[in-house]
């Protein structure tokens, strides 16, 4: 059954998917299908030091980068303040905070956390959400696999967190391919942090990567695996379709990147599968000039826009302009609306908002 399932999602054709798409999407009701949201916010790359080495990624410290501060062993203090000053005159309620997987394991790391007078990293992050929570700006950590220990310690000092699922296939960990050397990207422990994120009620981004050697089957069985995992703890916010995009210096170069016209059709076979259950966002720094096209097949969400940090992991693919962005949705009859880290419908959903979030997000002001 579940092959049958698979084999006629693979073989729907694009209009056949887009007016699925569009019934889906009629479910709701008219106001809500006819918003758009992004977030306002900034990074704090705190170290892009990685146990994994992923083919495709520009973000770990052994990449070689146009300005040699771009690698950084632990984020210095002044370099947080500043940020936040920064932040705050833009009117950013978010702070993404990301670093590499478990940099707290390189001896250099270590040295630095010592002069902070902090025992580990998930104690150094802790002491940046606070400073982040005093300054009335909400906190989502994406800092690769945690532990259920580590995920509890860190749900008070978070509105949201994420983690990409990325892909499970394990051909992508075969000799030569993206995962090879990438411990941390093993789906047994990503489907773990999932999970006890459901447990301990963390509103959660997850999300999947594609076109790193993965084919349609393999991305139909995440996305039913990840709705799978909602249905049980109910705890994931948006599903991010990120496609790949070729970066100079890291070994995956791919002779054919993938084509828009496939994450397209993924987006929309996305919406097919996660209903209206799960909101299904692009970053729309990677879709530049198909917006529309997204539009129409039943993306709700942009993710997090910034008005002056980075996308650390894509560098040369530059943040939209909200006014640009806007006028994209108006045309197509949508509504862009600002949103916070924690969707709505976390705030007051029992266990999944602490009270000190809450007392923030209850003096934020969204149409300021």
């Amino acid at each position: 059954m579940r092959e049958n399932k698979i084999t006629q999602l693979k073989n729907l054709k694009f209009n056949k998917i887009r007016e699925k798409v569009k019934e889906i999407k009629t479910e709701l009701s008219e106001q809500e299908r006819s918003v758009i949201t992004y977030s306002r916010n900034f990074t704090l790359s705190l170290s892009n030091y990685c146990v994994n080495q992923c083919g495709y990624c520009y973000y770990n410290y052994k990449i070689p980068k146009l300005n040699s501060e771009d690698n950084v062993i632990l984020l210095r203090n002044e370099q947080i303040v500043s940020y936040i000053q920064e932040a705050l005159q833009y009117n950013c309620k978010e702070a993404l905070i990301m670093s590499g997987e478990r940099p707290g394991s390189f001896q250099e790391v270590k040295e630095e956390l010592k002069k902070r007078n902090c025992s580990d990293f998930i104690e150094y992050v802790k002491n940046v959400c606070t400073y982040l929570l005093d300054s009335k700006i909400l906190p989502h950590s994406n800092l690769g696999f945690l532990t259920y220990d580590e995920l509890m310690d860190l749900k008070k000092y978070n509105a949201s967190m994420g983690l990409m699922l990325e892909g499970t296939s394990m051909k992508l960990f075969k000799k030569g391919e993206v995962h090879e050397h990438s411990p941390g990207k093993l789906p047994k422990k990503r489907i773990k942090h999932i999970t006890d994120a459901g447990k301990l009620k963390i509103p959660l981004t997850t999300g999947l990567l594609v076109g790193i050697g993965e084919v349609i089957a393999d991305i139909i069985e995440d996305l039913h695996l990840i709705k799978n995992i909602h249905k049980k703890y109910g705890h994931i916010q948006e599903v991010i379709i990120q496609n790949f995009v070729r970066k100079d210096k890291i070994p995956y170069q791919p002779k054919k990147p993938i084509a828009i016209e496939e994450v397209l059709r993924i987006t929309g076979i996305a919406r097919i599968i996660l209903e209206n259950e799960i909101a299904i966002q692009v970053p729309p720094n990677l879709i530049a000039g198909f917006e529309k096209h997204f539009l129409d097949m039943g993306v709700d969400d942009f993710g997090g826009i910034s008005p002056f940090t980075l996308d650390y992991i894509n560098p040369k693919k530059i943040w939209p302009q909200i006014d640009n962005l806007n006028k994209i949705c108006n045309d197509k009859g949508f509504t862009l609306k600002e949103r916070l880290p924690i969707y709505d419908k976390f705030v007051n959903k029992e266990g999944f908002c602490s009270e000190n979030i809450k007392k923030i997000i209850d003096n934020i002001n969204l149409d300021d």
